[in-house]
């Protein structure tokens, strides 16, 4: 019987991706503004470039970026900064249908948790922020095992808070190499939230979800 459901956050939960190129961009042409030698164009492209080499989840792109482009200043990188925040929670949105469909699977009896490579703390910035951390009662973020997805150990790290079996368990994520590898390898049902899936080669999963709210469905197969 399925007692849990773990999720991935990022493009899962959240359209991340739509909201860190928005931000991002809006940083970029504060920048220019503030004084960055440099058009908006090539601004927008070279600063999430950076974003993508040092990773996502980076807190030293801004200040890299204008290093690297010899245009270092407290003033340029402030209103970066303010721009990118402003942005960011502006478009720090959920996918149709999560909280509703959330609190459905929780009246249903359900634990619910995240399983996230991102920081914990920077994974309940965002849950806050949407106005659904209560929903959860398990976060799991890289500092909790030291390893990313598809290791086991967040997986299990999950598991073991929530303490039900992994046959007990349904993962959804977005990334097959990461979310269906990984859950699959510990004995966790998988599902792929086809509508954010962007990354890496398809693998099948046990289930697939065009639209949240499908989940539903899903659990009334495991139920």
């Amino acid at each position: 019987m399925l007692k849990a459901i773990l999720f991935d956050l990022d493009m899962t939960l959240i359209d991340f991706m739509k909201m860190k190129r928005l931000a991002s961009n809006e940083a970029a042409k504060a920048m220019v503004k503030s004084g960055l030698n440099m058009s908006v164009k090539e601004a927008k492209k070279k600063l999430f470039d950076v974003y993508l080499k040092e990773g996502i989840e980076s807190d030293t792109a801004f200040s890299r970026f204008l290093k690297e482009n010899n245009s270092y200043s407290e003033r340029i990188l402030a209103a970066a900064l303010n721009a990118y925040l402003r942005t960011k929670y502006d478009h720090l949105h959920t996918y149709p249908d999560v909280e509703p469909t959330l609190k459905k699977l929780k009246e249903r009896g359900l634990k619910l948790a995240i399983v996230t490579d991102a920081p914990r703390l920077k994974a309940f910035q965002r849950l806050d922020a949407m106005s659904i951390a209560d929903l959860f009662d398990v976060v799991v973020g890289l500092e909790d095992t030291g390893m990313t997805k598809p290791s086991k150990l967040p997986f299990k790290k999950a598991l073991e808070l929530l303490k039900v079996e992994p046959h007990e368990a349904l993962h959804v994520g977005d990334w097959p190499e990461r979310d269906v590898v990984g859950a699959r390898n510990v004995g966790i049902h998988t599902c792929l939230a086809k509508y954010g899936f962007h990354m890496g080669k398809y693998i099948k999963p046990d289930f697939e979800i065009e639209k949240f709210s499908s989940l539903l469905e899903v659990v009334k197969c495991l139920k």
